[in-house]
């Protein structure tokens, strides 16, 4: 495989994370990804926010603390040593703003697409999610940032790929 394709897809993933948080310059990557997947998980553990953010017990603990500084989130405890975590009100606002600002950004680049390139993106795309979910990657990790109204990116049992035909599933060079 040529180098250039595999840069180029990492640069445009990048430009839409990058204009996605460029409005929302006081929080971290990672202090959206777990805002995100607090309001996505209420209420969440800290240490299952850390699995899905990927940060540390302690460095999650850190991250929780400024959230809840903020008024983002709030901690609750519950029987045993488990600290649970939920998604304040003006936490919510947030997230579902950072949501849809990461919806309209990702729907501007596929925008010069036409409507049939946007559906062979859309079947490469899953097939490329459902191989690296297959090689054992954390699927709510893969969808810390969805939208989970919005989300069939395979972080439920049902992939999408599990609802096409295996005529559907094949996509040949000559449809790239």
């Amino acid at each position: 495989m040529d180098i250039h394709l595999p840069n180029k897809f990492a640069a445009l993933s990048l430009a839409v994370t990058d204009v996605t948080l460029s409005a929302d310059d006081d929080l971290a990557p990672t202090a959206v990804a777990a805002l995100i997947s607090a309001a996505n998980n209420p209420p969440a553990s800290i240490g299952e926010i850390a699995a899905i953010v990927g940060l540390t017990h302690s460095a999650t603990v850190r991250l929780i603390d400024r959230l809840e500084t903020d008024g983002l989130l709030h901690r609750r405890r519950r029987v045993g040593r488990e600290v649970l975590v939920e998604i304040t009100p003006a936490g919510r606002r947030r997230a579902d703003g950072l949501q849809d600002r990461r919806l309209a950004v990702s729907s501007g680049f596929l925008a010069s697409l036409s409507a049939e390139e946007q559906v062979l993106l859309d079947r490469l795309v899953d097939r490329m999610m459902r191989d690296h979910t297959a090689r054992g990657y954390d699927r709510r990790r893969l969808c810390r940032m969805c939208a989970r109204t919005q989300c069939n990116c395979c972080f439920e049992a049902a992939c999408p790929a599990d609802r096409e035909t295996s005529a559907t599933e094949s996509v040949t060079r000559e449809e790239a």
